[in-house]
Formats: C-alpha cells, sequence, structure tokens
C-alpha cells in the first residue's frame, strides 16, 4: 500500500537526497529505511544498471511492506539490528545514508566506526536528523510550550534503545571528532503555518498526548496547549518549526578532497 506523505514531509526528504551523491555503479546503504521510500526516489533519479541499494531495518515488519511496494531489481532490504556490527565487508560501501535514526541507537560511537569501516576511502555518509528541542510552537504561556517541548525531546520511545533528542547538533560533533571524514553540515527549517492533519507539526502536537499517558506531561498542560494552537490557527496567528540537520562527509584518502555542495542543497 502506498504510504501518503505529507508535502512538507516530502519536501524535506526532497531536500535531503539532493545533498546525496549518486554514483553510477557500487552500493548505495540506507540504515533504517522504514518504508524505502526514499530508496525508490534515488532509483529514480540514477537509472544506471550497476548500482546496487540496500535498505537495512531492525522492524521486520516494515522490511517486508517495503519489499513488496518496490520493483526495481537493483533494491534489496534486509531486516538487520543497526546496533550490531553492519552486515558489509570493509571498504565495500559507497554511499552510507540515514534519517532520524542515529539519536535510537545506544552506542553511537560503535555506530560510526562501523559506518567508517564499511565505506571505501572517498565514499559518503549522509547522516541527517531532526533536532526535537528545536521545535517551535507560538503560544501565550511560554514557559508551557518549553516545558512540552523538553518533554518531547527527552522522550524514549518503546522501540527506541536510547533518545537523544539534541542529535541533530550533535551530528557534527559525533563524526568530525573521528578524525576520519572531510564533512559539513547543512541545515533546514521546516515551517508550518497552518494547523492541520497534512502538517508535520500537528502531527507532532498531537504526539503530546502520548506523554500524558506515560507521565511525562500533564493532561492540563497538553489540553491547553491543543486548544491553543487550534485556536491561533483560526485567527491566522499559528506558527511551527522545526530545524533538521545533515552531515555530509566523505572519508578521508591520501589526499585532500573537497565535498561537492549538491545541486538544491541548503546550507
Amino acid at each position: 500500500m502506498q504510504v501518503n506523505v505529507p508535502d512538507d514531509v516530502a519536501e524535506h526528504r526532497d531536500w535531503l537526497l539532493s545533498l546525496v551523491p549518486t554514483p553510477h555503479a557500487g552500493i548505495w546503504v540506507d540504515l533504517g529505511c522504514g518504508d524505502g521510500s526514499d530508496l525508490r526516489r534515488l532509483a529514480s533519479r540514477q537509472p544506471a544498471a550497476g548500482l546496487r541499494i540496500v535498505g537495512i531495518d531492525g522492524n521486520r515488519k516494515v522490511i517486508e511492506e517495503a519489499q513488496s511496494n518496490t520493483r526495481d531489481p537493483r533494491i534489496e532490504f534486509q531486516s538487520y539490528s543497526l546496533g550490531r556490527t553492519l552486515p558489509f565487508d570493509d571498504a565495500t560501501v559507497d554511499v552510507a545514508y540515514s534519517n532520524n535514526l542515529i539519536e535510537c541507537l545506544g552506542d553511537v560511537a560503535s555506530f560510526i566506526s562501523e559506518i567508517t569501516r564499511v565505506l571505501r576511502p572517498g565514499g559518503f555518509v549522509v547522516m541527517a536528523h531532526w533536532d526535537w528541542d528545536s521545535q517551535i510552537f507560538d503560544g501565550s504561556d511560554k514557559n508551557r510550550n518549553r516545558r512540552l517541548v523538553h518533554a518531547f525531546c527527552d522522550w524514549q520511545q518503546d522501540w527506541m534503545d536510547h533518545a537523544d533528542g539534541w542529535m541533530g547538533r550533535r551530528l557534527w560533533s559525533n563524526f568530525n571528532s573521528t578524525g576520519r571524514f572531510d564533512g559539513v553540515i547543512h541545515t533546514r527549517v521546516l515551517v508550518n503555518t497552518v494547523f492541520s492533519p497534512q502538517h508535520f507539526g500537528y502531527a507532532r502536537a498531537q504526539d503530546m498526548r502520548e506523554l500524558v499517558e506515560r507521565g511525562l506531561a500533564t493532561s492540563v498542560d497538553v489540553d491547553a496547549f491543543l486548544a491553543e494552537q487550534m485556536s491561533l490557527n483560526a485567527t491566522g496567528r499559528y506558527f511551527y518549526c522545526i530545524t533538521g540537520f545533515a552531515y555530509v562527509g566523505r572519508v578521508q584518502t591520501h589526499r585532500s578532497e573537497s565535498i561537492p555542495t549538491p545541486v538544491g542543497g541548503q546550507s
């Protein structure tokens, strides 16, 4: 079944994929691939037959769904825990891509070490993440909104081994500190001025209800917050935004090589 993606999320994904080098051959990997939509978009950009595209996710159900929705013979999927050694030989992968995964892993340093191991010299990593503490909801009660955004940022969901809502702002330090990459950070701010189910900010606001169920927020705060968001929308004053970060790095070789600025990229 085709999943409908809100326009603002689709635009953000298009921006992310504009940062990804598209090799004509070799191996391109999506770590935490979900439904495989990013893999299919990449494949549509590059018709070369020599490209092998691999999607890996620890959720067996979504992998099965991704397989059933994919017809391109170059794309393959594997159900595999990303907290383990990656299933590739040393220096065999050309591009490693991941979006909104790394905050959920218990050992970020080991994950990055594995990415470094499997990438060939000169290979690319594109690691993207929202910074959840950068969410901005307008409103009259600043302290209430801050409480809810901070609680959301620190929320560890059941399927997560770990939660670091500041991962977006920490991508640079996590990769740059290894001394193995030449990299740059790109940023994009997703903005909503309409509060409706077709928008990212609306969905994140509804997520606040789950904070109450887990004792991370009060129903008084969340009910008042949601009522005010609807009121702001009705009077043309609603505003939401969140910052997304993407680290684009190249494995160092014996000589310095500059990182190309992708067409359509925003930095």
